[in-house]
């Protein structure tokens, strides 16, 4: 029976019959005479079907009330909903998803053949470890008699119907819904709570509760809805998001969801998507949802060359800010250009034809392969080169296709493949790859002065990478790209730039006045521009003899980091492992360690290089402290990471840190040959030995560990 069917009469003949009297017309005072009797437990099973009741249910809600104010009386509810009679004092018991051993320990109750824990977690998982769940999943293995891979295929298969135990039952996940959305409280809400329901189902995060105005701006019950899914637990808060247990999305997944497109409200997320797709706190918080969104939307051929290029942006945005895979190539590969069908007027046709406009389908294939290689890009950061490179390949070939618009995003993707490669030490390949684009651009007609200006900001990076001096006034070209985009930080990045060139040149005052400039175009909001410019500011002063100005410019600078919440950012954790590495520098080894640890251990949290920095740092500290096993280690687990990652720079100076923990050990040998591999590794990288650290000033071994210059003297004897 549901809420509809509830009346307060009706509630009143089941409690007769649970306590083994006779309906009569009074009730009402035959239960309460039965009550006053005996000590009692009233146990109240699925009450949300009778509190939130079509009629009568507040004289129901007063009769509760009453029951539970006899002293002998004691009331124990059982309900999704989270509105309860007032004017009782409840103990709220919530049942909570079971953890991974609880898990496992409950289903093997039912199903005793053998399965291993890791098949059976992957499996629970997707319900989220939720009890009744995994009650049914157990039940129907062993009544079907399945094998371990029988159910996990069944699952594969069809979900929802493992999770239906059918005949009516309020046990059944189906049933138990379909009674909440049959509510009378959400079904005087109309079709807009439905629809909401549908999205939270469809978004993988839920929806963001204090952005739900914003999300859908001229639906004015949205808020009511929001609450009244959560009141029925439809619906609940997890973090800042309205989710949906897995049980409970699979279901509206396979039954409601299957035209989501016809849903008013999905138009509402998109737009929404797409006005933030680049902005800094949207993709931090919902870039799974914006991935999802993105993926379904660009199959529409009306909006494939716009959410295309939205992608294009999202991917760059999560390169910036949340570094981490995509699951987008398998969608954007499988698109077929002439399937794109957006109206093409008279008026167009004729741009096309005067004006070399690219026609639809050129379109789409030249924003297909810019997405692409961005893709590639964001992959080949993380470390996950061959994919990267297989990725690449197929963007050529697309981009290829589009004749000389695809020729120039070939070269500015060249270039940005290229600045990779400087980040990661490979400097001879970017110099190749830099030197390839640039004679490319020059035998194109009129080729672009922005991508003119980029081409020789990345090589003269390689220059100063290099040791070659005069790198920073090339380095200054890119300022008027920037200038042009009206973008502060990166403008500040450049200066940045620039003022580390002068630095390692030796012109101090020129770098000084840099890296002024470079703080002075962002404020303390743009947390790693600022904090870039005051660690050059600090490396100056200390370079000056002014260590007290020093101190103050990199504490100010921690305070800054600190501020960051999250703590997987990948700058965050690097900049605190920077922060560190000079703090032990200065003999505050402890207070070091307690901001290096935890910067390891969240850095492993996210596929990006700050992960090589945090352990390289975490090994200089314990060589400045002493523990040469535990640096050992670090040091270690730094060159495979590096070298998993396709990162030079940080091997190098692994390799070099092994080798003078060797030369400590007295195994000169051992030493010998972790500085060969650094020699080689330069010269891979194409560096003068001298080059290796133009760098932060915290990544150099003090003084105390000369092996290196032994090694490069001839006079490490073994």
């Amino acid at each position: 029976m549901d809420a509809a069917q509830i009346t307060f009469g009706t509630f009143l003949d089941r409690i007769v019959k649970a306590l083994g009297l006779t309906t009569s017309a009074n009730a009402d005072n035959m239960i309460n005479k039965a009550l006053s009797t005996s000590e009692t437990l009233l146990v109240l099973d699925n009450a949300e079907t009778f509190l939130d009741a079509a009629v009568d249910a507040s004289r129901i809600a007063d009769a509760i009330d009453g029951f539970g104010s006899r002293p002998n009386v004691a009331i124990l509810l059982t309900t999704r909903t989270t509105v309860l009679p007032p004017n009782l004092e409840w103990t709220r018991v919530r049942v909570p998803a079971l953890e991974e051993d609880a898990a496992c320990e409950a289903f093997k109750l039912f199903y005793t053949p053998s399965v291993e824990n890791s098949v059976l977690i992957k499996l629970l998982s997707a319900v989220d470890f939720h009890p009744l769940s995994i009650n049914l999943l157990a039940q129907a293995a062993l009544q079907n008699e399945w094998s371990p891979q029988d159910l996990v295929d069944a699952w594969d298969r069809q979900r929802i119907v493992l999770l239906d135990a059918g005949d009516g039952k309020i046990r059944s996940i189906a049933i138990t819904i379909e009674t909440s959305l049959n509510s009378p409280s959400v079904v005087k809400l109309g079709d807009t709570i439905y629809h909401l329901l549908q999205i939270i189902a469809f978004l993988p995060q839920g929806i963001s509760k204090k952005r739900l105005s914003a999300i859908f701006p001229g639906v004015s019950d949205i808020e009511s809805c929001a609450d009244a899914l959560c009141r029925q637990s439809l619906a609940y808060l997890n973090g800042n998001f309205i989710t949906l247990l897995a049980p409970i999305r699979l279901y509206l997944s396979e039954r409601y969801n299957v035209q989501t497109s016809g849903n008013p409200l999905l138009k509402k997320v998109r737009q929404y998507y797409a006005a933030h797709v680049d902005e800094k706190e949207i993709v931090y918080q919902d870039d799974v949802n914006m991935e999802h969104v993105f993926a379904h939307w660009v199959v529409d051929p009306e909006y494939m060359v716009y959410v295309l290029r939205l992608i294009y942006k999202f991917v760059y945005a999560l390169f910036s800010y949340r570094p981490r895979p995509v699951s987008l190539r398998r969608v954007i590969s499988a698109l077929d250009p002439d399937e794109s069908c957006q109206s093409v007027s008279c008026i167009d046709s004729f741009k096309i034809f005067t004006f070399s406009q690219l026609p639809r389908r050129l379109q789409v294939s030249l924003e297909k392969g810019t997405s692409l290689f961005a893709i590639s890009v964001l992959l080949r950061w993380i470390g996950q080169i061959k994919e990267s490179e297989e990725i690449t390949a197929e963007a050529r070939t697309v981009l290829l296709e589009t004749g000389r618009q695809g020729r120039v995003r070939l070269i500015f993707f060249d270039c940005v493949i290229a600045l990779i490669y400087i980040e990661q030490g490979n400097f001879q390949v970017a110099e190749r790859l830099l030197q390839s684009a640039s004679k490319r651009l020059s035998t194109m007609f009129r080729p672009q002065r922005d991508l003119k200006d980029s081409l020789r900001y990345g090589l003269a990076l390689v220059r100063t990478s290099k040791g070659e001096p005069g790198a920073s006034e090339d380095i200054l070209k890119a300022l008027s790209i920037f200038r042009r985009a009206g973008d502060p930080e990166a403008i500040s990045n450049v200066y940045y730039d620039a003022g580390y060139a002068e630095f390692h040149d030796g012109r101090i005052d020129i770098a000084k006045k840099y890296f002024k400039e470079a703080r002075a175009r962002v404020d303390e909001t743009s947390t790693e521009d600022f904090v870039l410019s005051l660690l050059g500011l600090a490396d100056v002063a200390d370079h000056e003899g002014d260590h007290s100005e020093a101190k103050g410019l990199r504490a100010r600078a921690l305070a800054s980091v600190q501020r960051i919440s999250d703590r997987t950012v990948p700058f965050a954790n690097r900049a605190t492992a920077i922060l560190a590495g000079y703090l032990a520098m200065d003999g505050h080894i402890e207070q070091a360690r307690e901001l290096i640890v935890p910067a390891v251990a969240n850095a492993t949290k996210q596929p990006a290089q700050s992960i090589v920095v945090c352990k390289y740092l975490a090994g200089m500290i314990e060589l400045i402290d002493g523990d040469f096993d535990k640096a050992q280690n670090y040091f270690q687990e730094a060159v495979e990471e590096c070298v998993s990652m396709g990162e030079f720079n940080f091997r190098a100076r692994s390799e070099r840190a092994l080798g003078e923990v060797a030369v400590i050990k007295g195994d000169l040998a051992m030493a010998k040959k972790h500085f060969e591999a650094t020699t080689e590794l330069c010269k891979t990288m194409g560096i003068p030995r001298k080059c290796l650290y133009r760098d932060f000033a915290c990544y150099i071994p003090n003084e105390t560990f000369d092996g290196w210059e032994q090694y490069q003297d001839d006079m490490l004897q073994t």
